[in-house]
């Protein structure tokens, strides 16, 4: 589902208020998955709508937020990222920018940078036959329909997907969090209904 700003950080506060000391952390209310929209910052449409499609129903094991195709994040996506991650929860950024220009990748890098996740100056396509590589939370091929934008090594966190052995998806932990990039989207499988995709964003969703 699509999440207003304010709605979504409803939802963080709650989870940090689940955390604090003299609230019983067990409760049994289910976590959310929101696919948030970034609007003129979302380079590609249809990963937005394959999000949308593929989480209805995933009841994760923790909030979920997903950043389809982002170019760059406003302030107040990045406040939102942050509650997420301080709430407990998992935040999926998934890079648009394996079509930008060149000024585009630059402040794409930047705002990654500040996300501690650092990728290459240059993107690169994927093979012949476009499948993505991932070792986590299972292994599986996902198709590519892009350029990827891969990583930059090293740099915090694990490595959960490679192409022609470069790395282009990873995870880390950020305090109680879990920030997942990933190089190469994945929407656009889901928007095409590719079976393989979607149980990997729900392995996701139950795994981080």
């Amino acid at each position: 589902m699509v999440m207003h700003r304010r709605e979504f950080l409803g939802y963080a506060a709650s989870a940090l208020t689940i955390a604090l000391p003299g609230h019983d952390s067990r409760s049994n209310a289910p976590s959310a998955v929101t696919v948030l929209d970034l609007k003129e910052h979302c380079s590609l449409r249809e990963s937005l709508a394959g999000y949308e499609r593929a989480s209805a129903g995933v009841v994760p094991r923790r909030p979920m937020l997903i950043v389809p195709a982002a170019m760059t994040l406003p302030a107040a996506v990045t406040s939102e990222i942050a509650a997420c991650l301080g709430g407990g929860g998992t935040v999926l950024l998934e890079s648009g920018a394996g079509f930008a220009g060149e000024w585009g990748l630059r402040v794409h890098r930047d705002m990654l940078r500040r996300l501690q996740v650092h990728v290459a100056a240059a993107r690169c396509k994927s093979r012949d036959v476009p499948y993505i590589d991932y070792a986590w939370p299972y292994r599986t091929k996902i198709r590519d329909f892009s350029r990827v934008v891969p990583l930059a090594e090293p740099q915090p966190g694990e490595v959960i997907a490679w192409v022609d052995r470069l790395p282009v998806a990873s995870k880390r932990r950020i305090g109680t969090g879990t920030l997942i990039y990933l190089g190469s989207p994945v929407g656009p499988s889901l928007w095409a209904g590719d079976v393989e995709a979607r149980r990997w964003l729900h392995a996701v969703a139950h795994a981080a």
